[in-house]
């Protein structure tokens, strides 16, 4: 048999196992004995009290919270699963003291009356809060489709019962509204007319929670439905008869959805004023930097050049009568490229590599520009490189531009 016990012992009690409390409320689920007086806070003596006093209880070597305890502290933190019977219970009371008050004028019968109309304000407000936050938690946490289904729906009947508790509510308050106008009492007014405010509330309130349960329930069926649909998919592509049994493949190819079509990179290009800026220059190096072209950017300054580097150039140079060449391309029909990859030049030239003859051709496109006309189109040559190596080189069609007609 356990000793009465102080309120003042009892919060001191408490107090000194709130981590145990904590832990054991926080689990929901029995905990090991061990691992309770593995802790630094608990010792056999205490765990013994807070059995005795019935705060936790022990079952084969496991210790769990005291139901009372789990369920004040879910009702004063308003969590837990929704209860109507508080509600119920208050109005009964309400209506014991209604009945006792008309018989025996009694203040305490009176102070009954106000503490009842209070509770059923804050039991009433408690569990539509819980009933919203639960209605919440099973639509996103649960993951099984027919148990959230379940859940919904016995939430929905929760909600319809604390509808029927308001009305009745509002009916005994109305019924005893004339009793309330013969009590002198600023307080009892106070109470009822706040009440009538809440319960307005809290009605309102459960609308848009019926509203809201309707909206979760069709999509989880609409969910559950697309859910089967990509089982079944999935079953028939296992089986390697997706293709042969649906008409899975016209349904994808006859869709014009965003995500199934195919993507074609932008191909902006920068101006030129851009990239000679000082901000086209901070953009160039960040795109060279991730591209890892700046892995050589510390270069060591060129050597000194020896005389007469440039004499063979100065040679080639002057043999060619770039002016004479140009106006044999106006001429031709051809376009610049090939015209010039093919051009047999005079022998004292002498043979001009595919380098040399793709330079003449950047050359000439630089220097002549005014007398070409660059159509925007692009031709393709294949040729081998020094490798042996098979390319295919690509190049800007550029014809003779068309004199002005006089």
């Amino acid at each position: 048999m356990k000793h009465p016990l102080s309120i003042r012992d009892l919060v001191n009690l408490l107090y000194q196992s709130r981590d145990v409390i904590e832990l054991l409320f926080g689990s929901k689920d029995s905990v090991n004995k061990a691992e309770i007086l593995a802790r630094d806070d608990m010792s056999d003596e205490k765990l013994e009290k807070l059995v005795s006093y019935e705060i936790i209880h022990e079952n084969n070597q496991t210790i769990g919270l005291d139901d009372r305890i789990v369920t004040f502290i879910e009702e004063f933190l308003e969590i837990g699963e929704v209860t109507t019977s508080f509600i119920n219970d208050n109005i009964q009371s309400l209506n014991e003291n209604l009945k006792y008050y008309r018989i025996d004028s009694n203040t305490r019968f009176l102070r009954n009356i106000k503490r009842s109309l209070k509770k059923i304000s804050s039991t009433t407000s408690r569990e539509v809060m819980k009933l919203h936050k639960n209605i919440d938690d099973t639509y996103k946490n649960q993951d099984n489709y027919l148990i959230k289904l379940q859940e919904l729906d016995k939430y929905k009947a929760k909600r319809d019962d604390i509808i029927n508790l308001i009305k009745e509510s509002e009916q005994i308050i109305s019924e005893a509204q004339g009793f309330f106008n013969t009590v002198i009492d600023a307080e009892l007014n106070s109470i009822v007319s706040d009440l009538r405010y809440v319960l307005v509330r809290n009605r309102d309130y459960l609308s848009e929670i019926q509203s809201q349960i309707i909206d979760y329930i069709n999509r989880i069926q609409y969910q559950a439905a697309i859910y089967k649909k990509i089982q079944r998919l999935k079953e028939l592509k296992d089986y390697e008869e997706l293709k042969y049994k649906t008409n899975f493949i016209d349904v994808v190819t006859g869709t014009r959805a965003l995500m199934f079509q195919r993507r074609n990179p932008l191909k902006a290009r920068v101006s030129l004023d851009l990239l000679y800026s000082d901000r086209g220059y901070t953009i160039t190096r960040k795109l060279a930097g991730k591209l890892n072209l700046l892995r050589n950017h510390q270069q060591k300054p060129a050597g000194r050049m020896e005389d007469g580097f440039d004499a063979n150039m100065l040679e080639e140079s002057t043999s060619l009568n770039i002016d004479s060449l140009v106006e044999k391309f106006m001429d031709s029909r051809s376009d610049l490229f090939q015209f010039v990859i093919n051009y047999k030049f005079p022998d004292k030239v002498g043979t001009l590599s595919l380098e040399k003859r793709i330079s003449l051709y950047v050359g000439i496109t630089i220097d002549y520009d005014h007398k070409l006309s660059i159509s925007g189109k692009l031709g393709k040559m294949d040729y081998v490189n020094e490798k042996k190596q098979k390319l295919k080189l690509g190049y800007a069609i550029i014809k003779p531009a068309r004199k002005p007609v006089s």
